[in-house]
């Protein structure tokens, strides 16, 4: 029995009393607004115990009341005596004034003026037993301030009592908590970050607080971990870079910051999302199903190379939390066996008989695991994240307070799944009593109910949390006698299940996709990143990473930046595309028929098998000799810094003059590589003339000869009867006596 002088005295001397300790979120009365008028005039800044343990223990409830100085306002705490919450339903329509009633209402009410600072600290110190609750359950409380000259109410804040006796047996509840460690891309070909922003979000910003509470939380999280952002980490570390053109040093706290990530991750369960954090839902649809199953395939890889230690990918966190039938297929074949979507994603579903629902959905809350048929072999395992609960662990805590009730509303939630399946034990929802007493039937019911597993996930992936909440609410939620935390991949699929119906993905889910146009560029870009990688003869994908960083979940929203991204790596694809070329130095060709010259050279430092195909462009005046008009060169290997000649066999027609060819280098596998080149081709044409010439040079040339043949005969047939003057005087010929000795003395 509540002895109400008595609390009535104490209220009134603890609302007037300066004692109390609160935050400072402030707002004035209506009608009396100051200059900074403050936002908001009640402060409910601590309930303690969170979790009420023993009858006697004594509840204290603390805050602060701002305004304007010397006003009234009357602080009235109100509570329900006897009667728990039946469901979550309930919890959740007392938060939204939705219509949700009560009995046994105790309301204490204080009119006090504010000091001069325009604060009244309040506090309050009461035990369960004068606060009439009377067995295990989940209570509502609320504190509420009214101006007392006009009983309008200047601020409210609602929240719940969880009442679990000790000795008093509590269902077990199992709570797997996913935290994502994800971020957008800063890199938009492998060497050129685009922006400077993640020195500063691993210094002080997101990324810090995001590794504060990987050392803070304890080993009951799962992490998910984009290898993407610690490729980006590993380059801001280990050399220069370049940042939009400008070359910039190494940063030694990325280093640290990637040492430091390890070091917390060293116990804890990790899973690598897939390469950048895809979009794998838009890529399926617009037929990029291949670069799905490769990001897939890039992440676990690269994750266990950076962190170390084996780190699998088979557990995909869709953005959103959502995904259709299509996209689970790609993922069931890329090797996933799991997808953590939000609870909503897979809805239970009604009874039903003809087609028709006959009964409603169960009000209790469903297991956290259900079984999803594929086209691969296996099925794959619907991990749902609980709504409610995923929305208070990702929520913003900034304001005063906020951590306080937001910590107190994810113990009364996860209580009441508890309570949730006490009652189903006893049969009597709502009305539950002792765990391993007996129901109205006089038989033990304790065990008919198996322990339920629930799943707490932040709702987006990139969220920016608070250490200081994420590791205190992980650390009342570990103390809560009925919660016991496990690690993601413990969740599996009961036999005995919620039925649940088949996956909702509404128009609203499609239109936060990245876009057609935008997943078309991305398309081409993998086509020619695809070339440059199968032209060299290791097949080194170049631009492979970069593709997939395009297609980030990140870029939903932020499209400016995106395309942005997207065309600083078709730039880096078309240098390099730019390596290969085709010189477009003019050639010629005289006669009917010939062969036309055409030099490819290849300035990349790896060797290189290229084809070429020719055309005609001017097909009046010059034709390849080919079927078809059309030549390809076998695969051709250049060497790196080589040039290669090709001799197109060609036609001339007509008058010849000049033509052009097009000249289209190929890949192996008949992919275009670069844009086509046109060469200009000098065809002469005058085939006759030119064979009138050569015939005529021949015949004087043939009769010279033959005019030379009949001299020397004509010379053999007359004696030599004089020296020859060619041959010299008779005293210079062999055998011969010189002119003085033949004289006499």
């Amino acid at each position: 029995m509540i002895r109400k002088a008595a609390l009535l005295t104490l209220l009134t001397a603890l609302l007037a009393s300066p004692a109390g300790m609160a935050g400072t979120a402030v707002a004035a009365p209506p009608g009396r607004v100051a200059a900074a008028a403050p936002a908001d005039p009640l402060l409910v800044s601590e309930i303690t115990p969170e979790v009420v343990r023993t009858p006697a223990a004594p509840v204290t409830v603390a805050g602060t009341v701002s305004g304007t100085p010397g006003s009234s306002v009357r602080v009235a705490v109100r509570y329900s005596r006897g009667r728990p919450f039946a469901s979550r339903t309930e919890m959740a329509a007392y938060l939204a004034e939705q219509g949700y009633g009560t009995t046994n209402w105790s309301t204490r009410i204080q009119a006090t003026p504010l000091d001069q600072s325009g604060k009244l600290p309040f506090r309050f110190t009461v035990t369960p037993q004068e606060l009439g609750l009377p067995r295990p359950g989940v209570y509502p409380f609320e504190v509420e301030v009214t101006d007392a000259a006009t009983g309008q109410r200047l601020g409210i804040k609602r929240t719940f009592l969880t009442y679990a006796p000790k000795g008093q047996q509590i269902p077990t509840v199992k709570l797997a908590v996913a935290l994502p460690l994800v971020d957008r891309p800063h890199r938009a070909d492998d060497a050129t970050f685009m922006d400077d922003d993640l020195s500063g979000s691993l210094a002080s910003g997101r990324l810090a607080s995001l590794l504060q509470t990987a050392q803070d939380t304890g080993d009951g999280v799962t992490w998910f971990v984009d290898p993407a952002l610690l490729d980006d980490v590993r380059v801001l570390s280990s050399g220069p870079r370049s940042v939009k053109g400008t070359r910039k040093a190494a940063d030694p706290a990325a280093g640290q910051w990637l040492n430091g990530l390890r070091s917390a991750l060293t116990d804890k369960t990790v899973v690598a999302t897939p390469y950048g954090d895809p979009d794998v839902a838009a890529l399926v649809h617009h037929g990029l199903d291949k670069q799905a199953a490769a990001s897939v395939q890039r992440g676990a890889a690269l994750a266990t190379e950076l962190l170390g230690r084996e780190i699998r990918g088979t557990t995909a966190w869709p953005a959103g939390g959502k995904i259709d039938r299509d996209a689970v297929d790609e993922l069931a074949m890329s090797g996933v066996t799991s997808v953590l979507l939000s609870g909503d994603a897979l809805p239970p579903r009604a009874a039903t008989q003809d087609g028709q629902p006959v009964l409603p959905p169960a009000p209790t809350t469903p297991d956290a695991a259900a079984r999803l048929d594929t086209v691969a072999e296996n099925p794959v395992t619907a991990l749902l994240a609980d709504p409610t609960l995923s929305t208070l662990l990702g929520g913003d805590v900034s304001a005063p307070g906020t951590a306080m009730l937001a910590r107190q509303r994810f113990l009364a939630e996860t209580a009441m799944i508890a309570f949730e399946q006490q009652s189903q034990r006893t049969g009597q929802f709502g009305q539950f009593g002792q765990v391993g007493q007996t129901g109205q039937t006089g038989q033990d019911t304790t065990a008919k109910t198996a322990s339920r597993t629930v799943i707490a996930a932040p709702e987006s992936h990139l969220w920016t949390p608070d250490p200081a909440f994420v590791s205190g609410l992980l650390q009342a939620a570990s103390g809560a006698p009925w919660l016991r935390m496990t690690s993601l991949d413990s969740v599996k699929a009961g036999r005995a299940g919620t039925p649940r119906g088949d996956l909702t993905y509404t128009d609203r889910d499609r239109q936060a996709e990245l876009s057609r146009s935008y997943l078309a560029t991305v398309r081409k870009l993998e086509r020619k990143a695809d070339a440059v990688a199968t032209v060299t003869e290791e097949h080194t994908d170049v631009f492979h990473t970069a593709i997939l960083r395009l297609a980030s979940a990140s870029w939903r929203g932020d499209g400016k930046r995106a395309v942005s991204f997207a065309g600083q790596v078709q730039k880096a694809i078309d240098d390099r595309i730019g390596h290969v070329s085709v010189l477009d130095t003019p050639r010629a060709v005289a006669g009917s028929n010939g062969q036309v010259p055409v030099s490819v050279a290849n300035n990349l430092d790896k060797d290189i098998q290229i084809k070429v195909r020719v055309t005609s462009a001017s097909k009046s005046r010059l034709a390849i000799d080919r079927p078809g008009g059309v030549y390809v060169t076998p695969t051709t290997r250049i060497l790196a810094g080589r040039s290669q000649l090709v001799n197109v066999p060609v036609i001339v027609r007509n008058e010849g003059g000049d033509a052009s060819i097009s000249v289209q280098l190929l890949t192996d596998a008949d992919e275009k590589y670069g844009s086509a080149v046109r060469v200009v081709v000098r065809a002469t044409g005058y085939t006759g003339i030119a064979l009138v010439i050569v015939g005529a040079a021949v015949v004087i040339m043939l009769a010279a000869v033959v005019m030379r043949v009949l001299r020397r005969r004509s010379r053999k047939a007359f004696p030599f009867d004089g020296p020859r003057d060619e041959e010299g005087p008779p005293g210079d010929r062999p055998g011969a006596v010189p002119a003085e000795r033949t004289q006499s003395p």
